[in-house]
């Protein structure tokens, strides 16, 4: 160690201790460990359970209005089967007349714009 007599006495080989030992180094936290907390796990489970129980409540009300529309159906008498069947008829027929007017219409329009076109040429 020292050969002079007048040296202070020799430190250790060692440096001090800290106190508190530095912190490991981490990533920071992703987005799944952000969004898996229980919070958000009530709520994702909250939302999911809702949406089920609209889609059966709206499902029976369904089932409901067909039921009552097939006992409707059950109750009427062979007359009035014939006449909304007459009625039904009679409003398909007037809607293909429609059409086929809205498609002479639009083949006469066509038919004068080609010959526009080859009187302008």
């Amino acid at each position: 160690m020292c050969k002079r007599p007048a040296c202070p006495p020799p430190k250790s080989q060692c440096p001090p201790k800290p106190q508190c030992p530095p912190p490991p180094c981490k990533p920071g936290p992703t987005l799944w460990t952000k969004l898996n907390c229980v919070p958000c796990n009530r709520l994702a489970f909250f939302l999911v359970g809702a949406g089920i129980g609209l889609y059966y409540d709206q499902m029976k009300q369904e089932m409901k209005k067909a039921q009552e529309e097939t006992a409707k159906q059950a109750q009427k008498t062979p007359k009035e089967l014939e006449k909304e069947k007459k009625e039904r008829d009679k409003k398909e027929k007037e809607r293909k007349e429609k059409e086929k007017k809205e498609k002479a219409q639009q083949e006469k329009e066509r038919k004068e714009r080609e010959k526009k076109e080859k009187e302008k040429k």
